[in-house]
C-alpha cells in the first residue's frame, strides 16, 4: 500500500515537472508568429512570440521573442501587455535591450493610459476595457529612470492622481521630488503650488499641532520669494492670509481650553503668543480680552484700535571671525580641567602665504 501511493506521489512530481523546451521549437513557434503578423493578426502573432521565449534555451532568442511580442501588441492596441514585455525585458534582458527606447517608450504609455487608453479584454467585445494602469506604469518608469526628460511632467500627473484618491503622502512625495530634482523649471512651479495648496487643505481639516499649518506657511513664502510675480501670487498671497488666521484661532482654542481647565499660567503663554504673532487677526480682540480677565496687569487695547501684523525681523549674517588669542579646550566629562592652550602659531592672516613672515613668527611653509 505505501509503495503504491509512493509511486502515486513520484509520477504526480514528474507529471507536475515543466517540460524543458528547445531553441528548435521556439523557432518553430517565432514563424508561426511571423506568417500571423504578416496576415495582420497582432495579438495572436504576439502570444506566439511569448511561447517562443517560454520554449526558447539562448537569452538572446527569448530576448528577441519579447521584444517582437513587445512590437505586436503595440500595433494591437494592448498598450497595457507591450509595457508587460517592456518590463520583462528591462528586468532580465537587460545586456539585449536598447534600454533608454524602452524606458522612453514606458512613459509614453503612461501618458496614454494617463490621457484615457484602456485595453480591450476581449477583441469581440470592444466595449470592455482593462483596468486603469496608469499609476503602475509611471512608477515603473520613473523607477527606471528618474531624471529624463518626461520625468517632471510623469510625476506632476503622478501627484494629481494621488490627491484624487486622497494619497496625500505619496502625493507630497512626488511633488518634494520635482523640487529638488528638477528645480527652476516650470514643473517645479506647478509643483510648489501644488505642495501648498496641498498642505492649506489638509491645515483646513484640522491640525493639532500646527504642522501641516507651518509646512504651509513655508511652502507658501517660499513661492512668494522666487516668483513675486507669478500671475498665482495674488492666490498665494491671499492663502497665506489664510494660514496665518488658521494658526490664529488654533492657538487661541489652546488658550481657551487651558482656561477652562485652570491652567490660567498655560493659557497665558497662548494668548500672548496670537497677540505677538498674529496681531492683525479675528482672535487677537478676544485674546487681548481674556488675557485682561487672567493677568490683572494687562491692560488691553481698545476693541476698535488699529491693530498690525508684527514686525518681521531680518537678520545680517556674518562669518565667524579670525580667532587671534590662545585658544583654551575644555574636554567633555573633564570635571573642569583645563588642557594645555594651543597656541595660535601663525596668528596674523596673509592672503597669500608666499608673503614674507613678520620677524619672530613661525614660517609654516617650512614644515
Amino acid at each position: 500500500m505505501y509503495r503504491f501511493l509512493t509511486l502515486v506521489l513520484l509520477f504526480g512530481v514528474v507529471v507536475c515537472l515543466p517540460l524543458r523546451g528547445t531553441d528548435d521549437e521556439a523557432n518553430a513557434f517565432i514563424r508561426e508568429a511571423d506568417e500571423l503578423k504578416k496576415n495582420g493578426s497582432f495579438s495572436s502573432a504576439a502570444e506566439k512570440y511569448q511561447a517562443a521565449a517560454k520554449f526558447a534555451v539562448s537569452p538572446v532568442l527569448q530576448a528577441n521573442a519579447i521584444q517582437n511580442a513587445s512590437l505586436c501588441y503595440r500595433n494591437a492596441g494592448l498598450y497595457g501587455k507591450e509595457f508587460d514585455c517592456l518590463e520583462t525585458l528591462l528586468k532580465k534582458y537587460i545586456p539585449f535591450v536598447d534600454f533608454e527606447r524602452a524606458v522612453m517608450r514606458e512613459y509614453e504609455i503612461a501618458n496614454d493610459f494617463y490621457n484615457g487608453h484602456r485595453d480591450v479584454v476581449y477583441s469581440w467585445l470592444p466595449f470592455i476595457k482593462d483596468a486603469d494602469r496608469t499609476v503602475e506604469i509611471y512608477e515603473a518608469a520613473l523607477r527606471n529612470a528618474s531624471c529624463t526628460e518626461l520625468s517632471p511632467e510623469a510625476r506632476l500627473r503622478l501627484g494629481e492622481i494621488y490627491v484624487s484618491r486622497d494619497e496625500y503622502q505619496k502625493a507630497m512625495t512626488v511633488y518634494r521630488q520635482i523640487l529638488s530634482l528638477h528645480p527652476d523649471t516650470t514643473a517645479a512651479r506647478y509643483a510648489s503650488l501644488e505642495l501648498a495648496n496641498l498642505y492649506l487643505v489638509l491645515a483646513r481639516r484640522g491640525d493639532g499641532d500646527g504642522s501641516w499649518t507651518h509646512m504651509a506657511m513655508t511652502a507658501l513664502k517660499d513661492f512668494l520669494e522666487k516668483y513675486p510675480k507669478d500671475p498665482e501670487a495674488p492666490w498665494a498671497r491671499k492663502a497665506l492670509d489664510e494660514v496665518n488666521a488658521l494658526d490664529a484661532a488654533r492657538i487661541y482654542a489652546i488658550g481657551r481650553y487651558y482656561h477652562r481647565m485652570g491652567r490660567d499660567d498655560l493659557a497665558r503663554r497662548y494668548l500672548i503668543r496670537v497677540i505677538r504673532t498674529h496681531g492683525a487677526s479675528e482672535q487677537s480682540v478676544p485674546s487681548e480680552r481674556l488675557l485682561s480677565e487672567i493677568d490683572k496687569t494687562y491692560d488691553a487695547p481698545p476693541e476698535d484700535a488699529p491693530r498690525e501684523a508684527p514686525y518681521a525681523y531680518e537678520f545680517e549674517r556674518h562669518t565667524i571671525p579670525m580667532e587671534r588669542n590662545p585658544i583654551m579646550v575644555v574636554p567633555e566629562n573633564s570635571d573642569g580641567k583645563w588642557l594645555l592652550p594651543i597656541r595660535d602659531l601663525a596668528p596674523d592672516i596673509h592672503t597669500d602665504s608666499r608673503e614674507a613672515v613678520p620677524p619672530g613668527k613661525v614660517d609654516l611653509n617650512e614644515f
